[in-house]
Formats: C-alpha cells, sequence, structure tokens
C-alpha cells in the first residue's frame, strides 16, 4: 500500500511537471474480437496498432473496464495481458497482445466493449493517455452446435433408404468453454404418429469439436412410405433440433404380368411372365393361387433368386382342371407381400369317348352304348358319327349334332347285325377341334342245332357211371336222314295214288287269237351298204 501511494505520488509530479500538449487523447486500434463464455475464461492475442501521428519510446498498461451499448460499465470482468510495457511505439507499428479475460456466470450475454487504457511517453518525455477499443461477445451457452445431417449408410447420396439399409444422423458440437458439459440427445424414426425406432444418450461433450453420430436401422418390418426422422440434442444451456423426411422403399418393384396363353387344353403348357425392376439382391418366396370360381384349385410356393437391375420370372400355372381360372401371384418376403399380380385363363377340355359296350338283345339286333365323359363345366356342342362295316360294305354310316352336358353322356344305338360275319364298328366324337375315336369288332354266332345224345348205363355193385357217346351222333344223323327219305317217298306215293282216282281232267284252254287274224310282225327293212365309190368310166 505504501508503495503505490509512493508511485502514485511521483505519477502525480510528472504529471505535473508536463507540458499542457500531454493531456491530448490517442488510440490504439485493432480488428480483433474477444468472445468470452460466461462464467469461463478466454486467452488469446489481439493486435493493436498506433493509429495516432506520435511515436512513443515508453508504453505503460494502466487499467482496463466493460462498458455496455449504453455506456455503462459492468463489473465481474478480469483481465491480465502480456507485455505491459512496450517500447518504441512507433506511428502506424503494431503489436501482438497477450491477454486472459474472465467474467462471472450471471454476465448477460450480449456484445459489450472492453476499453484498455494506457501511458504512453515520447522521446521529449511527453506523456500521453492512449486508449484501445475491443469489441467483447458474451456467450451464454458454451456448446455451438453444427448443422446435423443424415445420410444411407449403405449408398451415400440417395434421397431414399432400402428396407435392411441404415440412415446415419450426424452433427459437430463445439465446446467453446473449458470444461466438460453433458448433453441429452436422441433419434427417432416415425410415421402417421407411429414411433418404429428411437434411442437416447447422454453424451459429455469435451473442449473444443465434438461429434455426435447415430445410426437408425430401416426393417424389413417397415412398410413403404414417408417416414420422419428427428434428432434432437439439449443441455441447460439451450438445444438443437434437426428433422428431416425420409422415403422408405423394399427396392423390388413388380412393374409387368403377362400371360403366355388365355386358352388352352387341359393338360397343356401355360405359363404367366412376372417383370421385377430390383434394386438389391434378395431372395423371395413366390406363392401362386389358382382359384375356378370361389374354390381353390391348386396353391403352391417356390423361392426365387432377384438380382439387381431387370428380372424376368416365369411362373407355371396348373391346367389339369377345366374351366375359367384365375391365377394370385403375390412375392412375399418374411410375409411381407412385396408385389402382388392377377392373370385369368380358361382351360378347355374336349369331350372324349371313354367307353363302348354292346349287348344282343336278340339273334340279330345289337344295343350298343357309348359313354362320353364332358369334363367341363358347361355344355358343348359337338358332332356324333357312327359306321358300321362288314364283309367290306357299309352297313350302316351317319352323323348328327349333339349336345354334351357337363359330366357323364351315355349314347345308345341299336342296329341289325348279319349273322355268322364280323362287325366292325368305329363311333367319332367331334366337339372344341378334337376328335375322340373308338373302333371294334364283334361277331354274332349262329344259332346252335339242336342235338342229341346216346347214354349207356352201366351198373355195378358199387356204383354207377353216365357216359355219352360222342362218335354215336354222325350214324344217328344218318338214320334220321335216311328214315326222313323213305318217308317223303312214301309219301309221294301215295299222294299220287290217291290224287289221281279223284281228280278230273281238265281241257285245256285255247289260245286267245287276234281278231285281225294271224299277225305277222315285219322284218326290218335292209340297205345294202356300198362301201366303195362307183368307177368312172
Amino acid at each position: 500500500m505504501r508503495k503505490t501511494a509512493v508511485a502514485f505520488v511521483l505519477l502525480m509530479l510528472v504529471m505535473a511537471l508536463l507540458p499542457r500538449s500531454s493531456a491530448q487523447f490517442v488510440s490504439f486500434t485493432t480488428n480483433d474480437e474477444i468472445t468470452l463464455l460466461r462464467g469461463d475464461y478466454s486467452s488469446g492475442t489481439i493486435m493493436l496498432t498506433n493509429a495516432g501521428g506520435f511515436s512513443f519510446k515508453v508504453v505503460s498498461y494502466q487499467k482496463f473496464w466493460v462498458e455496455d451499448a449504453d455506456g455503462n460499465k459492468i463489473p465481474g470482468f478480469n483481465l491480465t495481458i502480456k507485455p505491459t510495457i512496450f517500447t518504441d511505439w512507433t506511428s502506424q507499428k503494431t503489436y501482438s497482445v497477450s491477454y486472459n479475460i474472465s467474467c462471472v456466470s450471471n454476465v448477460s450475454g450480449g456484445t459489450y466493449t472492453l476499453y484498455l487504457r494506457f501511458l504512453a511517453y515520447t522521446a521529449d518525455n511527453s506523456m500521453y493517455i492512449v486508449h484501445a477499443t475491443v469489441p467483447l461477445r458474451i456467450i451464454e451457452s458454451a456448446l455451438n452446435f453444427g448443422v446435423a445431417d443424415a445420410y444411407v449408410k449403405e449408398r451415400p447420396g440417395s434421397s431414399y433408404a432400402l428396407n435392411g439399409e441404415t440412415v446415419v444422423v450426424f452433427s459437430h458440437v463445439d465446446n467453446i468453454g473449458h470444461s466438460d458439459v453433458t448433453v441429452e440427445a436422441s433419434v427417432s424414426l416415425s410415421s402417421n404418429g407411429k414411433v418404429y425406432f428411437s434411442e437416447n444418450r447422454t453424451l459429455t461433450m469435451k473442449p473444443g469439436d465434438n461429434l455426435i453420430r447415430f445410426e437408425v436401422p430401416v426393417g424389413y418390418d417397415l412398410p413403404e412410405g414417408t417416414y420422419r426422422l428427428e434428432y434432437r440434442i439439449g443441455y441447460d444451456g439451450g438445444s438443437y433440433r434437426y428433422s428431416r423426411e425420409i422415403p422408405v422403399r423394399f427396392g423390388v418393384k413388380l412393374v409387368g404380368l403377362s400371360l403366355q396363353s388365355d386358352v388352352v387344353k387341359l393338360g397343356e403348357s401355360n405359363r404367366a411372365y412376372i417383370t421385377l425392376l430390383s434394386e438389391r439382391n434378395i431372395n423371395l418366396n413366390m406363392t401362386v393361387e389358382t382359384y375356378r370360381g370361389e374354390v381353390v384349385v391348386s396353391n403352391s410356393t417356390v423361392s426365387v433368386a432377384v438380382r439387381g437391375g431387370t428380372n424376368v420370372i416365369e411362373v407355371n400355372l396348373p391346367t389339369n382342371v377345366s374351366g375359367n381360372l384365375s391365377s394370385v401371384i403375390n412375392l412375399v418376403f418374411n410375409g411381407r407381400i412385396i408385389g402382388s399380380g392377377k392373370v385369368s385363363y380358361k382351360v378347355q377340355a374336349p369331350p372324349l369317348i371313354t367307353n363302348v359296350t354292346y349287348e344282343r338283345v336278340s339273334d340279330e339286333d345289337v344295343l350298343f352304348k357309348i359313354m362320353i365323359e364332358n369334363p367341363n363345366y358347361e355344355e358343348i356342342q359337338g358332332e356324333f358319327g357312327y359306321r358300321i362295316v362288314a364283309d367290306g360294305n357299309v352297313l350302316y354310316k351317319d352323323s348328327l349334332q349333339s349336345v354334351l352336358k357337363p359330366g357323364t353322356n351315355e349314347v345308345s344305338l341299336k342296329f341289325e347285325l348279319p349273322v355268322g360275319k364280323v362287325v366292325e364298328y368305329e363311333f367319332t366324337l367331334s366337339a372344341m377341334g378334337e376328335t375322340s375315336t373308338s373302333k371294334g369288332e364283334l361277331y354274332l354266332q349262329p344259332p346252335a342245332p339242336p342235338t342229341t345224345t346216346t347214354t349207356t348205363t352201366t351198373t355195378t355193385a358199387s356204383n354207377t357211371t353216365t357216359t355219352t357217346s360222342s362218335g354215336a351222333s354222325g350214324s344217328l344223323w344218318m338214320g334220321l336222314v335216311i328214315v326222313a327219305f323213305l318217308l317223303l317217298v312214301a309219301g309221294a306215293f301215295y299222294y299220287s295214288r290217291e290224287g289221281g282216282k279223284s281228280k278230273k281232267r281238265a281241257r285245256p284252254k285255247p289260245k286267245r287269237r287276234s281278231p285281225l287274224g294271224r299277225f305277222r310282225r315285219p322284218r326290218k327293212p335292209e340297205f345294202k351298204e356300198n362301201k366303195e365309190l362307183p368307177k368312172k368310166k
């Protein structure tokens, strides 16, 4: 305290001895600015330039103070600079001044002015009071939040994400203070009020630059659509929020569905062709459900490998049933339908002759029964024909139009056929562009003449045996013929004898004569033909 008083007295004496010109004020200028976090400190350098027209031999730092925009002095600051004494500070010369400044935590943020006061002495011992004004910005928050950004990890630069990929959101945080700051950071992915992913972290921001980074998985369970990505950082001194709309796609799209044929025959092959555009390599399940009306006639599932680019997948369609069929084709991944399509086609089944039977209803009459199967679920127009041949001669041949109902149809035809000859038959059915034919032959056995058997019976003590003589049959026939001949002769003789006595002799009728007398047919005239011309005389 004593030294300070002595120094003050000496300074007053010196000032009293100075000429009046020493009362002039000179300024030092600077283009630098000091930024200070309240409750913290800041250190650095500023460049001061002697802007006046004086050259100073010695310049001594004296004191500082801080004023607000209204010129009010603000307490709570502490400042030290180095160096505090400068020599040979000539006009327009610049010195680098190191500083360390701090303030209490209750200082409001804003822009202030830091005043530095120097005493400057010229070579002729003239003293000047020199002021330097430095802009001072007081910051209330220790953290400076950088602008956040998001990108697709697997495909940077893409404006949308695919199911199964990852969205990365990040930002830089600058801690301008000199102590750690704790923040709460969170990220979420939602759509239509439903949150599909969220994560919260408590992070420590070290002095300087800090990177905050979140990875948001885009699950395969997310439907295609637009989702909102929300990112937030907060602490006592402030907060930062970032949001972005992110479209989500599966990456496989069904762009075309075609059919090999709209109408096929029963059992023929038919295919559907699915065209896919894919942005990825993935395996999918393909289900094919085929309906006839409301009834499922076929259901199958196969695995298909999809590669990036254009894919054309062949689908085998069932043709084992007839009628109007519709096949619904779905591409499925983990129970999720990726693409769906429907094709309709008609399976035609020509009617067929399935069986032909015949029955001999009399000696010469045969009843044919022709079974025709119509597997379609609608009536079919057809032409039924038949042809009966014996010894190369066509006995019967005709064709007729018929309507075949769904299911089994029976046609009955009765023919009189020759006995003892091989008869060939052929039945045909023409419908839906197909012809079904059934051929065969039959033989009507002539009725057998009556037969007589000769039986010889031998009796013994132990048993009785009955045998039939086949050799006596010829002798028996011969005897019967002889007896019949004798009876015929006797009958003729008797008839001629008895009839001659009772029968009267009849006079023959006279021939009828022409009333014109006997007529003779005139002879045809004969003309002689000279085959040679007469000779000239």
